[in-house]
């Protein structure tokens, strides 16, 4: 394997776990200091934070399918994280914030491509 493909399988798989990580545990304080400053920033960090794993993903991907891997990921790795707010004190389910994970995932891939 070269060695260079093995390096960005490493930091995908862990900015993946970051991800999941951050977005799937309960936090109250976050909520509070946004409403303290006024403003909305939940759909940016959101988009930032998944164009770059649209980015990652595709650079790992090594395979001909050029977009199969990264909207795939970007559809699982969305529901999973919409859904488990549900069960999570503190957070909301938003179909909106799903849509932006996705939409930022793709355009991510179509940037590598």
């Amino acid at each position: 394997m070269n060695i260079g493909i093995f390096y960005r399988k490493i930091i995908f798989y862990s900015y993946l776990a970051f991800i999941i990580f951050m977005y799937t545990r309960p936090v109250s304080m976050e909520r509070y200091l946004e409403e303290a400053s006024g403003l909305d920033l939940d759909k940016f960090f959101h988009f930032i934070t998944f164009l770059f794993l649209g980015l990652l993903a595709q650079l790992t991907n090594n395979a001909k399918n050029e977009y199969t891997y990264g909207v795939t990921l970007a559809l699982i790795i969305s529901l999973f994280i919409e859904f488990t707010h549900v069960m999570i004190p503190y957070r909301d389910f938003e179909i909106l914030d799903g849509l932006v994970n996705i939409i930022a995932c793709v355009i991510g891939v179509l940037i590598v491509n």
